[in-house]
């Protein structure tokens, strides 16, 4: 982060961050040529960071987190594993053939951050702006910091600069106490931002199976497989954390590092290049069975999705994603099917750009004949690209959904009506589960904001306050005899209402008083995600009809260029 003086160095600090990336990318080359592609000196510094280094091919290197909080990782390979504690050069272990090594952790300590409430966002190069909105917030009061997020990546031909400044006020120990201290705060985005303060610790113990050989390394162990051998985890944990988890035995490309989380616990990491990676990630966010131009728009705005996040996410985690749909769905090599692969490598390094530089080329299953508006769906200015358009001819219609009501009954054509299934559907819901789902979200903001807790009784009035271009509902009051409740955002109201599919949708009452809970709730909606950007049904029905990859990323991100960076 950049305390409350450091705003006038920004661009120099630019400057000095696009001459580290070149430096960096030697460094990868040079390192390359002797092993792993990542530069061995202040290994860990470097994982913490924002910055975006390149393997031999000019292609980015990315870091996946594949699973976390764990007391012990395994790792095997048919190979031979070659292990560097701490990553050092000096220190080597060339393991046999089928080595197994199970690593556990001692003496760990768990990294502290603090939080900070985000105030605003504006971008990277808006230096004066940002540093009149600083002291607008000091002068109000606050404890005032600014963190650069996003990334500077300097490529052959192009400049990727996904930079943002964040305006931070008033820090807090934890983030359930940010989260409440924004919610009593008037004009602020209303998130809340994690500050690394201390790195977490400890000794990684790897121990080899068979030989039961010990290795001992501070902080990180890098595990690198001979001859780009897969690297393979048995019985991983994956998702933990998030309402989707298990386990599963799952093999990687690139190297793996073993480091020390801020929870002190165990996490694994997968180092690939970028287009590595999306031989992982297209698999798991498409079927390999659709149609091949369908799968070459989900490269390329996988791709665009990659670079967007880098630097946005994790900054308290010595990796740079994850493998959740927080940041991309990746399971390493075992969804890989040769489709996929041929769209990764047929679009290689392609990526979207329009006049504001890098489209943030986000997706979702199915639109339900109409995108949402990125502005709209996530706030901050709006995106030219991403405006929100009717799924129907060329996507130049951008007249928004103005009776969703009749939308929804008429369902007309859309490239994604060949699903009919996630197009149109429909879910019934008791008024009892409402009522006491509206009862919980009460209390959860009772204890978020320190006010009266609402007490609404049976609810009997669903009332949409707010709504996108695309018919979603964004802003939702409960109201019930005792009062209101209102929930803003169209994922919390998904979430609340037993998990609709998407945000389009229009409710009815069915039995019960008129002024008393219902006996069902009736939801009529449309489409599945939040409808930002890319409907992957729609992109597979354009691709039935003989569309282009080039012609359906332009349907969906207006105004937008193909070119390949890499």
């Amino acid at each position: 982060s950049m305390t409350t003086g450091a705003c006038g160095a920004l661009r120099h600090l630019a400057m000095l961050c696009a001459v580290t990336l070149v430096a960096l990318a030697a460094l990868a080359q040079t390192a390359a040529a002797q092993g792993p592609d990542l530069p061995r000196k202040d290994r860990l510094g470097i994982l913490y960071s924002n910055q975006v280094i390149f393997d031999r091919k000019g292609e980015p290197l990315v870091s996946v987190r594949v699973t976390e909080a764990q007391s012990k990782v395994k790792l095997r390979s048919k190979g031979r594993l070659t292990l560097l504690p701490g990553a050092d050069d000096g220190s080597r272990v060339l393991g046999p053939a089928g080595a197994e090594w199970t690593i556990t952790i001692e003496d760990s300590k768990p990294g502290t951050v603090r939080w900070w409430v985000v105030a605003e966002r504006l971008p990277a190069g808006d230096v004066s702006r940002a540093a009149a909105r600083r002291t607008h917030w000091a002068e109000a009061g606050h404890e005032v910091t600014m963190f650069e997020s996003g990334a500077l990546i300097g490529l052959a031909g192009e400049t990727l600069d996904t930079r943002l400044l964040t305006i931070g006020i008033d820090p807090r120990p934890t983030k359930a106490e940010a989260e409440a201290h924004a919610a009593t705060l008037e004009g602020v985005l209303g998130e809340v931002l994690d500050e690394p303060v201390t790195r977490p610790s400890g000794w990684l113990v790897a121990k080899e199976t068979r030989t039961q050989v010990e290795v001992r390394a501070r902080d990180l162990l890098w595990v690198s497989p001979e001859n780009d051998a897969r690297i393979e985890l048995p019985d991983m944990e994956w998702g933990h954390g998030t309402p989707k988890r298990g386990r599963e035995t799952r093999t990687y490309q690139g190297d793996v590092y073993v480091a020390v989380g801020n929870d002190g616990q165990l996490a694994a990491v997968n180092l690939l290049s970028a287009e590595r990676l999306l031989q992982g990630v297209v698999p798991s966010e498409l079927y390999p069975s659709a149609p091949v131009e369908a799968l070459k728009v989900q490269a390329v705005a996988a791709r665009g999705q990659l670079l967007a996040k880098v630097g946005t996410r994790h900054r308290a985690d010595p990796y740079l994603l994850c493998a959740e749909t927080h940041c991309q769905a990746y399971r390493g090599d075992t969804k890989a099917n040769p489709r996929t692969d041929q769209a990764v490598q047929a679009t290689r390094g392609e990526l979207l750009f329009d006049d504001e530089g890098l489209v943030d080329t986000v997706y979702s299953s199915s639109c339900g004949g109409h995108t949402e508006a990125y502005d709209v769906f996530w706030g901050g200015p709006p995106r030219p690209a991403l405006p929100g358009v009717h799924d129907a001819g060329d996507g130049a219609d951008t007249s928004p959904v103005t009776d969703p009501a009749a939308f929804i009954a008429a369902a007309p054509k859309a490239w994604c009506s060949h699903n009919a299934g996630l197009y149109r559907w429909e879910k019934t819901i008791t008024g009892a589960f409402v009522s006491k789902a509206v009862a919980e979200q009460a209390q959860a903001q009772a204890a978020a904001t320190g006010k009266p807790l609402a007490r609404p009784g049976d609810i009997h009035t669903i009332e949409v306050l707010r709504r996108g271009v695309s018919g979603r509902a964004l802003d939702v009051a409960y109201v019930g005899a005792g009062g209101r409740v209102v929930v803003e955002g169209e994922y919390k109201n998904r979430t609340l209402l037993n998990r609709l599919r998407s945000g389009l949708w229009v409710v009815e009452r069915r039995g019960g008083a008129a002024t008393g809970e219902p006996g069902q709730w009736v939801f009529r909606g449309g489409g599945f995600g939040h409808g930002v950007g890319m409907c992957q049904h729609g992109a597979i029905g354009q691709a039935d009809a003989g569309r282009d990859h080039e012609t359906i990323l332009k349907h969906y991100y207006r105004g937008s260029s193909l070119r390949r960076a890499w």
